[in-house]
């Protein structure tokens, strides 16, 4: 059988991205020579299939595999890109969600992964690149041993929940700095910042509840064999553990929300107390004014040389009573 150097992979005119044996003891090599009677002829390992469903002649081999079950095949050819999870005595096979991967970083996108998973073999599919395919693959060819398709696929999904663990992180770094700003002195309106994480904790918290109803069920499922019963189990406990952590960050989100309007609203009532006062201290004077503005006969000081300061003090005189009136009533109160 063909072997490739670690640096290269299938790609180009092929819908195969990669090839990859691994022997009894789960050591990796890539293969060039992706024929199917060669990849069921090996006694020893098994290979993992890596297909790019953009290049529709995946479909043509994906057929051809009739060691898979029907389902398992048609979910290979199938768009839907929600997750689940089925298996019985022989495969196992499902989408499952994984961060998207450009060329040099990670995405902030959550893509479908689809896996079939048998005895011999370990099939992924995906149109958009993923990073837990990319990482698996690399570490697998740094010397990271994977004896048995099913330590493959928990490697996979784990590589995925690590990834949207570090999603998390980089989400509460962000809360933790709404949060500073929150507790300043100063008022600060992070209402569009926190609702931005908000949606993004939400659609992480979709995809987390799917995979853990996904895997929940399929590892109490009576047709799973013993060893995927296993690995589900152990999966579907990471799940569980990265749903409380996210629902702990949801409700830190809400009392933080909580907390913004709080501010808000009392930054408000101290402008409106202000505008109250200033209102309040202006209006004697006003009414004042508007006396001596009528323009009618035998008005105050109309012929007194100093008409316009006692007006003026009169308006001086109004403000104060009504600043000690409130004085009174504030102290009264208190």
């Amino acid at each position: 059988m063909k072997t490739m150097p670690s640096s290269v992979a299938i790609v180009g005119d092929s819908p195969f991205l990669w090839v990859m044996r691994f022997d009894a003891e789960g050591a990796a090599t890539l293969v060039a020579d992706h024929d199917s009677a060669q990849l069921d002829s090996d006694a020893d390992g098994y290979f993992w299939v890596h297909l790019n469903v953009a290049d529709l002649r995946y479909r043509d081999w994906v057929a051809g595999r009739r060691q898979m079950p029907a389902e398992a095949r048609a979910l290979l050819i199938d768009q839907d890109s929600h997750q689940r999870l089925d298996a019985d005595e022989q495969a196992l096979w499902g989408v499952i969600a994984d961060y998207g991967r450009d060329l040099e970083r990670e995405e902030d996108v959550l893509r479908p992964l689809r896996v079939v998973v048998t005895e011999r073999c370990i099939v992924t599919a995906r149109r958009y690149a993923v990073e837990s395919t990319a990482a698996i693959r690399q570490s697998a060819l740094d010397g990271q041993r994977l004896r048995a398709p099913l330590d493959l696929f928990e490697a996979l999904v784990t590589r995925s929940l690590v990834s949207m663990d570090t999603g998390l992180e980089k989400l509460l770094a962000r809360f933790n700095k709404i949060e500073d700003r929150v507790l300043d002195d100063e008022a600060h309106d992070d209402r569009r910042d926190l609702g931005a994480l908000r949606r993004q904790t939400i659609r992480l918290r979709r995809e987390l509840a799917d995979g853990q109803r996904v895997f929940s069920r399929a590892a109490f499922s009576p047709r799973v064999s013993p060893p995927a019963h296993a690995t589900l189990r152990r999966l579907t406990q990471r799940f569980d553990s990265l749903q409380q952590e996210l629902q702990a960050v949801e409700e830190r989100a809400r009392l933080l929300q909580d907390e913004i309007v709080s501010n808000l609203t009392a930054e408000t009532n101290r402008q409106l107390y202000v505008l109250t006062i200033l209102g309040t201290l202006l209006m004697p004077p006003t009414l004042v004014s508007g006396i001596f503005g009528m323009n009618t006969k035998n008005l105050f000081f109309a012929d007194n040389e100093q008409g316009t300061l006692y007006a003026a003090a009169l308006c001086l005189a109004s403000a104060a009573a009504a600043f000690f009136a409130l004085m009174w009533i504030k102290r009264r109160e208190g």
